[in-house]
């Protein structure tokens, strides 16, 4: 059984793209109303980077209306799916609130959309100056489309609990909407905007592609940065740099505007701490303390100076995500210690829960053309989102073995960890290193990374 969206003979009847967001209707009004023109205008320039002409866009009564070509609504069905803070979607066409045309209009479409045999049932709201009731409208309306298919010899059953066919029909002070199916989203999230954005770490490491996405999914914009080095075996060209290449790609394409990658060369601090004769058991400190201060005197840096622009506004990051878990506790204590806000997505998530995310980003950027997702049910979406099926094995894959973000302490207690952080640190704030760290964050180099949802 064919979905509308499958459907040409539907397709034909659609204009619109009506999106419905969730957890942004729990916000003020005046909150609300600043995230939906945030939503609007990102999607406003994905349509226009994905190549779709967006003829007009607006927001009505919780629900956001986008306005395409009829020839475009399924090339813009497979981007709207992708769009972080949408939570569902619906192809559909518009009318005047005119009850005899929706009527007529309704019938049309019935006799393209349902077929002999099929259960239905017509689905209304409608604001409260319209002179039919929401329960009149899918009673008479459902009445006509049953007396038209028994007038041409068909069979058609009223199913009001588990339809094969649903007809909606939203009825507002401009406009009454008609469609036939309620997509989710694959991701759903808030919008994504200026005043929430972060750096991300990229060192090859399992989770990072989770992380950041996690990130972006609460409306962050995160950019990525990489640590170059001979010592640590990832150089501009090599093949582990690609590959951090294509896992920052595939994030990418979620947001409107290109993702700025900065690229620090970190091979003369760890050069340094070499010749330091630093004991053999301790570099594997003095590394993970070098990275969160390289991490977030970067930042410092990037806000001062300005070099990070999105939507033609200078960004102000407010902190740093890794993919590190509670089992790295050295890590974990140094970032609470070396900057404000150290968001931690992955903790929390199981093992499986971190692949199986994984897994399902590189699906959706190694398909030519996303399919587009069904369903009209919570439970449905939450099968579409989570459900993933097989595990799937990539050959490229960064993923690492698990306890190569793993730390063993010897048992060490957490103060014995804190007394060897203040040591660490004491060896950071000398000023041969501390001018060194200031100059390599200050020669960072940023290279745009561009994303697409749709693939030529």
């Amino acid at each position: 059984m064919k979905n509308a969206s499958e459907n040409s003979s539907v397709m034909q009847f659609y204009n619109i793209i009506i999106g419905r967001y969730n957890e942004l209707g729990l916000k003020s009004k005046k909150v609300r109303a600043r995230m939906e023109y945030s939503l609007l205008d990102h999607i406003s320039k994905v349509c226009k980077r994905e190549g779709l002409n967006l003829i007009s866009s607006f927001r009505r009564f919780g629900r956001l209306i986008f306005h395409f070509p009829t020839e475009q609504i399924p090339k813009a069905l497979v981007v709207f799916q992708n769009v972080i803070g949408l939570y569902s979607i619906s192809p559909g066409f518009s009318v005047d609130p005119n009850y005899e045309l929706i009527l007529d209009s309704a019938l049309k479409l019935a006799s393209f959309y349902i077929e002999h045999n099929d259960t239905f049932a017509v689905r209304a709201s409608r604001i409260k100056a319209f002179p039919h009731t929401s329960l009149e409208i899918e009673r008479e309306i459902g009445g006509s489309i049953h007396d038209d298919f028994t007038d041409k010899g068909k069979k058609l059953i009223v199913d009001l609990s588990n339809p094969d066919k649903t007809i909606y029909i939203e009825v507002r002070e401009k406009h009454a909407y008609i469609y036939t199916e309620k997509i989710p989203t694959i991701w759903g999230g808030n919008p994504i905007e200026t005043d929430k954005a972060v750096i991300a770490l990229f060192k090859g490491y399992k989770g990072e592609n989770v992380a950041t996405q996690l990130m972006i999914r609460r409306g962050a914009i995160v950019e990525p940065v990489i640590f170059l080095a001979d010592s640590l075996g990832l150089t501009k060209n090599n093949e582990e740099y690609y590959k951090i290449i294509k896992n920052i790609e595939q994030n990418a394409r979620y947001l409107s505007e290109s993702m700025k990658l900065i690229i620090l060369d970190v091979e003369p601090l760890i050069k340094q701490i070499q010749q330091d004769n630093i004991p053999e058991h301790d570099l594997e400190y003095y590394y993970k303390f070098a990275t969160m201060i390289l991490f977030e005197n970067l930042r410092k840096n990037l806000n001062a100076s300005g070099q990070i622009v999105y939507k033609k506004k200078r960004l102000y990051f407010k902190g740093l995500i890794t993919a590190i878990d509670l089992s790295d506790e050295f890590s974990y204590l140094v970032g609470q210690q070396v900057t404000p806000v150290h968001f931690m997505p992955l903790i929390g998530l199981s093992q499986k829960m971190i692949n199986d995310l994984d897994i399902r980003l590189r699906e959706q950027y190694n398909t030519s053309t996303p399919p587009v997702q069904k369903g009209n049910t919570e439970n449905e979406r939450k099968k579409s989102k989570f459900s993933l099926g097989q595990t799937v094995v990539f050959e490229n894959s960064l993923l690492k073995d698990e306890s190569d973000q793993k730390l063993t302490f010897d048992n060490k207690s957490t103060v014995n960890l804190i007394e060897k952080i203040q040591e660490i640190k004491s060896y950071f704030e000398k000023d041969n290193i501390y001018s060194l760290i200031n100059q390599i964050v200050n020669n960072n180099d940023i290279q745009e990374i561009f994303g697409k949802i749709l693939k030529e």
